[in-house]
């Protein structure tokens, strides 16, 4: 069995970090599909967008890679919490918590936020998504995903 590969462990030290100490949710996954079960009144799935290297810097030299990692934050609304509230208070505490090591314990150069967008229609529940894209700068050996 070969070793996981740096975006594996790039989603597993991001959910680590978003379930440390007292959890951003209760409820934090890896790449899981988009459905949230009823009962989970928050739910935060880390999950790979795209990957890019940069071949500028020449054969034999370290690859610099560009990840674009979706932090998708789910929450429901209730009478005393309308949804837009709930989620925007989710996704402000997953950013922060993210935010307090951007380097992930060293795995990476730098996590940033990029973007944010929203969907307010996700199960017809008052569930909505706000999912931030982060990019991730991280590096491996030269032609290897490791």
């Amino acid at each position: 069995m070969t070793a996981p590969t740096v975006f594996a462990q790039v989603l597993g030290a991001m959910q680590e970090s978003l379930q440390a100490a007292a959890p951003v949710s209760p409820n934090v996954f890896r790449a899981r599909a988009r459905v949230v079960p009823q009962q989970m009144a928050t739910a935060i799935v880390v999950r790979p967008a795209q990957a890019e290297r940069d071949a500028s810097v020449g054969q034999g030299a370290m690859a610099l890679w560009l990840t674009a990692v979706a932090v998708e934050c789910y929450a429901r609304g209730t009478v005393s919490s309308p949804v837009d509230v709930a989620v925007d208070e989710l996704m402000g505490a997953a950013v922060q918590r993210l935010m307090q090591d951007p380097s992930l314990g060293g795995l990476v150069g730098s996590i940033d936020p990029q973007g944010v967008s929203w969907d307010f229609d996700v199960d017809g529940e008052q569930t909505a998504c706000a999912t931030v894209t982060f990019y991730v700068r991280h590096a491996t050996a030269s032609a290897s995903f490791f």
